[in-house]
């Protein structure tokens, strides 16, 4: 099992999203998320392990004290591992830069990272999965199927939570401060 602290965004920004996860399994490119317990999200930090109690406390205070913020999904990306996964990229703001941040300082004391940079100052990047883990004979089924959705897709930020995986659950979450 491990954890994930992520950010959730409005209906119409949600349902857009979860629109092209059931495209990709209705190409049967991935079902997973489609099928999954979870919303459409983006992930602040994912952890092996960690005290639940105390993160949904922290994140309860953070999103308290966070209002909440404009997105814009500018493109695809994929992470070429052994079986890829694909995502859509957010641009990047100085807002989002700042929670993610904080997330990271006030969380992980009460955690056991995954063992990913990912996470990293400098090196996260905000993006939303599309797919689990698929297989390569399936990579040009899925681009062929994103393509039809054009983007940008703007939205905004509404809510962070905590989910544990595999199979995806969600934990808690909260409503950030309009």
């Amino acid at each position: 099992m491990g954890y994930a602290i992520v950010g959730y965004f409005d209906k119409e920004t949600d349902e857009k999203i979860r629109g092209l996860w059931k495209n990709l399994m209705l190409k049967e490119v991935d079902d997973y998320l489609y099928n999954s317990e979870n919303n459409p999200h983006i992930k602040f930090a994912m952890y092996e392990t960690l005290e639940e109690e105390q993160v949904i406390d922290v994140i309860r205070n953070i999103a308290e004290q966070t209002k909440t913020m404009n997105i814009v999904f500018k493109s695809y990306s994929f992470y070429p591992n052994e079986q890829p996964f694909l995502n859509i990229d957010m641009a990047v703001g100085m807002e989002l830069l700042r929670l993610q941040s904080e997330i990271r300082e006030k969380c992980d004391k009460f955690s056991k990272l995954l063992p990913i940079d990912f996470f990293d100052k400098g090196i996260w990047k905000p993006d939303c999965q599309l797919t689990r883990e698929i297989d390569k004979s399936k990579l040009i089924d899925a681009v062929n199927c994103l393509y039809e959705t054009k983007l940008p897709i703007k939205g905004r930020l509404v809510k962070i939570g905590l989910i544990k995986f595999h199979p995806a659950k969600q934990i808690a979450n909260f409503n950030l401060n309009i």
